[in-house]
């Protein structure tokens, strides 16, 4: 499952003295693992 995380706000220079904003973007990945338990019969 991913889920959106913080942003980090940046200015990046643009034409004419003015500025950008860049917004750098990260997310949360949850990954779940589960274990399969297999049973072994000896004859």
């Amino acid at each position: 499952m991913v889920d959106g995380g913080r942003q980090l706000k940046r200015l990046r220079p643009a034409p004419q003295g003015r500025g950008y904003r860049i917004r750098k973007r990260s997310n949360h990945v949850t990954l779940i693992v589960d274990s399969k338990s297999t049973e072994t019969t000896q004859n």
